[in-house]
């Protein structure tokens, strides 16, 4: 979340957060956030009521991480010239528990289950430490979001995880994952030690946490859902544009070695490789997956090749920073955890809503309705994969949902490849073999054009 404007900020630090919502009512900037700003006060307040009007009572509700906004850590040093870190450490604090609070009002009996995003940290992006400051600060309000007992504090203190179960479903537990240590960019800092890069073996740890509570559940035969913020496998939005970028600066047709240059891992391919090794043996345990990161409404498809492929879904954001529009997804579910059905909601006046004139929000689609198919599981999500990659106006439809159907996000038809290969090939080489044909192949067509 980003604060209202700078003239509020020193009022949001001396205040306590339930003081908050009456201080940021007096903003002089009035609008919603646009196309390429993070969340401000009246999208945040519109998004929140509009998740009430749609479910007033949900089962619960999954945050799949990233409470503060981007670049949270330069834009308080620009603003206040504080080089205090204790500081700042505070105000980090008061926003994770205002954001916590504005849902407690609306949703005050609801299980609430947060996975730690990369900008959820207070020495700054991808640099969360296992067992450091910001986790052991934010443990006892993740836990009493999410009902939980002093095992789900103990281990978000320990890993940013947690394992409890279903709110409704016997036999099925939720599993949050802390996937930032499995970023490329992942470099864990140390608050105590002025935010000092540190050595870390956290992805590690939480390859083995994970291990641990799949077997457990395994043994009791009970299934599993994970939710996590950054996905596994291949960024495809980075690799596109790195693609792009690169074709633009060379005279020469790019090469399928320049091709390969341009990808980029979303996880280290290792912990790729060992998270899809994961689920391939403990074949059937884990149902679903969900995650955020890319502010796009995706999906991955994980072990397509096993007797229970896996998959992920991959939720919308608030934020309509990489200019998609603001959004949400609700799912049904049956008794045995499986998927019934999923629909998006998102924001269709971004440009024009302020604190006068209310955010419009509508449905835009409902999954079965809109793909003519009941499945949302691997064997569904595989076949809207094959209609994406073969049928152009599937693809076309696709992609603007992709984008929360926003204008504004514009990708050239010819780099759309460079999205719809990350759904399917997770490693470098599967979404090289993918991607690069693609890409190269499309170039050619258009120099003989």
């Amino acid at each position: 979340m980003a604060g209202a404007d700078a003239a509020l900020v020193a009022n949001l630090i001396a205040a306590d957060p339930t003081q908050w919502e009456s201080i940021l009512a007096h903003s002089k900037s009035t609008a919603f956030s646009q196309y390429g700003e993070d969340t401000n006060w009246w999208l945040l307040q519109s998004s929140l009521e509009q998740m009430r009007t749609t479910i007033p009572r949900p089962a619960f509700i999954l945050i799949t991480g990233d409470l503060l906004a981007h670049r949270f850590p330069s834009t308080y040093a620009t603003i206040t010239h504080d080089t205090n870190r204790e500081n700042y450490r505070e105000l980090v604090l008061k926003t994770v528990d205002f954001i916590a609070l504005e849902f407690r009002k609306r949703f005050p009996d609801t299980r609430i289950l947060i996975a730690p995003g990369n900008n959820d940290e207070e020495c700054g992006n991808y640099s969360v430490e296992a067992g450091g400051r910001f986790l052991h600060d934010t443990s006892d309000l993740v836990r009493k979001l999410a009902h939980g007992d002093d095992e789900v504090r103990a281990s978000w203190e320990a890993l940013g995880s947690f394992d409890l179960p279903h709110p409704t479903l016997s036999g099925v537990r939720i599993v949050s994952l802390n996937t930032v240590f499995f970023s490329d960019e992942y470099r864990a800092a140390r608050f105590d030690e002025g935010c000092a890069r540190v050595p870390s073996t956290a992805p590690h740890e939480q390859l083995a946490w994970l291990e641990t509570h799949l077997s457990t559940a395994a043994q009791k035969r009970q299934k599993v859902w994970l939710m996590f913020h950054i996905p596994p496998g291949i960024d495809g939005y980075s690799s596109m544009a790195a693609y792009q970028k690169a074709a633009k600066a060379q005279s020469a047709p790019m090469t399928e070695k320049a091709c390969v240059s341009s990808i980029v891992p979303m996880w280290v391919p290792e912990w790729t490789a060992q998270f899809d090794a994961l689920l391939k043996k403990y074949d059937g345990t884990v149902l679903l997956s969900f995650a955020g990161h890319t502010h796009a409404d995706d999906f991955r498809l994980i072990n397509t090749a096993g007797q229970h492929p896996a998959f992920v879904l991959i939720n919308p954001a608030i934020s309509p920073i990489y200019r998609q529009n603001p959004g949400f997804r609700t799912v049904t579910f049956a008794g045995d955890g499986s998927l019934l059905d999923a629909s998006v909601y998102y924001l269709t006046n971004l440009e024009f809503a302020s604190n006068k004139t209310p955010g419009e929000w509508k449905r835009e689609y409902t999954f079965s309705q809109k793909w003519k198919d009941s499945r949302i599981d691997a064997a569904g999500l595989g076949a809207l994969y094959d209609r994406i990659v073969s049928k152009q106006s599937d693809r076309d439809e696709w992609l603007k949902l992709y984008n929360i159907s926003s204008a504004a996000a514009y990708v050239p038809a010819s780099a759309v490849p460079g999205l719809y290969c990350a759904d399917e090939a997770l490693s470098p080489e599967a979404y090289r073999s993918c991607f690069c044909p693609a890409m190269l192949n499309s170039a050619a067509a258009a120099a003989r054009h």
